[in-house]
């Protein structure tokens, strides 16, 4: 992690076992980068078991193109590492909104290409992302605001190795489609697409201007038609998703929206991480898990429970001690770099509400579990269920009941198959 201009995001790496506000009449341009710092840490909610045994032999599986095959034990933590896939990232747009793709890479195409990056400031208007260099500390360049994404390249030629299963991934509200990059894209050397549409509804713009709202079946909506757009793409996507095997996973809101998503036909399994509850009616009979943060402030564990009580088997439940609601997001490093808005706001002397600042560091203190290790758990356990619940792969490697052992963190982890 770089700790001079910019924050960088590192694939998973695996740990096995060895208030008050300013008034807003003080100045226009003050008023907006308080919104600005007050949200674009964002990422928070807007509302509200037995084991599996596994086979004690290594299987080889995952025979269709595309997908790796892995000869690991159940209780083998295998796609807590980055997968045998470089990474590529492009940006595609529906109507009315952008939405990022990460895919795998052919074989040498990132060779000598610069790794992509993002602006904190990329999600909001155009005209507040003006205006907030303007009160940035005097030392700290508008470059302490780019991420860079490591061992992500933008707009490379995708592998001829596909087609590849594709997954949909939902952003938090107050969120916005880059925010979970580190993790997304360790998904993607696995052998997915991996596509996040902006929710523009319940954005990190719109809760700028004052605009943000939820709506569930508007955010499922834009989920399918990712699905399509995706599928027809050219350039580097060109015929390298399968859109018949569609997996999704979303974050806190966008959790919400995957697991709703189950009832879609399009959807085959859905992963919540921190998920903000389900809607509409009672759930269908498909494989889904829940990843919860035990010290989540924003999504508390009993309200994680309540959503995994309510799905129909087979489901999983993954408790990660230590780990917070930003635990799954890039957001935790800027903070360790000190270059989080939120911080640099009071740096500046602008006082942010303590519910609010509390909320967008919410994982991301010196006695959190590391983020690291949080994107090590949940990268595996997210591939594995989504490699199971696409029939991708019948030995339960990742998911077995010893794999919680295998990590530096303690797991609480729930089956229920029947």
């Amino acid at each position: 992690m770089r700790t001079d201009d910019d924050t960088r995001t590192r694939p998973s790496g695996p740990r096995r076992r060895p208030a008050e506000r300013r008034p807003w009449a003080a100045s226009a341009i003050a008023a907006a980068l308080l919104l600005v710092v007050a949200l674009v840490t964002g990422a928070c909610a807007d509302d509200d078991g037995g084991s599996a045994d596994g086979a004690d032999t290594t299987t080889t599986t995952a025979a269709r193109p595309g997908v790796p095959v892995v000869d690991e034990s159940p209780d083998d933590p295998a796609f807590a590492t980055p997968g045998p896939f470089e990474v590529g990232v492009t940006t595609l747009a529906l109507p009315d909104r952008k939405v990022e793709v990460w895919y795998p890479a052919a074989d040498g195409s990132t060779e000598g290409q610069p790794e992509a990056t993002y602006s904190q400031l990329d999600a909001l208007p155009a005209d507040l992302a003006a205006a907030a260099p303007a009160l940035l500390p005097a030392d700290v360049p508008i470059s302490a605001l780019t991420v860079t994404m490591a061992d992500t390249f933008r707009d490379v030629p995708g592998s001829t190795d596909g087609p590849f299963p594709l997954m949909l991934f939902s952003h938090g509200f107050g969120s916005y489609r880059m925010d979970a990059s580190a993790l997304v894209r360790g998904i993607a050397s696995w052998g997915f697409v991996v596509a996040a549409p902006d929710h523009t509804e319940r954005g990190r713009a719109a809760m700028v201007t004052g605009g943000a709202k939820s709506d569930t079946a508007k955010d499922v909506a834009v989920l399918i038609d990712t699905i399509t757009l995706v599928g027809d793409a050219t350039g580097p996507l060109a015929g390298l998703a399968d859109t018949d095997l569609v997996g999704a996973v979303g974050h806190s809101a966008g959790g919400r929206a995957v697991l709703t998503a189950l009832s879609e036909p399009q959807v085959d399994v859905a992963v919540g991480w921190a998920a903000a509850g389900r809607e509409d009616g009672p759930p269908p009979e498909k494989p889904s898990m829940n990843i919860a943060a035990r010290k989540d402030i924003l999504v508390p564990l009993a309200e994680v429970e309540d959503t995994y009580a309510g799905l129909a088997p087979p489901k999983r439940l993954v408790v990660i001690d230590g780990a917070g609601h930003n635990s799954f997001t890039d957001i935790c490093l800027a903070v360790a770099n000190g270059n989080d808005l939120i911080g640099l706001a009071e740096r500046v002397g602008i006082k942010i509400p303590a519910e609010l600042a509390e909320g967008g560091k919410d994982g991301c203190s010196p006695e959190s579990t590391p983020p690291a290790t949080v994107w090590a758990i949940t990268q595996n356990f997210t591939v594995a269920e989504l490699r199971e619940g696409l029939g991708l792969d019948d030995s339960g490697t990742g998911l077995g009941k010893g794999v919680a052992d295998e990590f530096d963190a303690t797991i609480e982890y729930r089956q229920e198959l029947k």
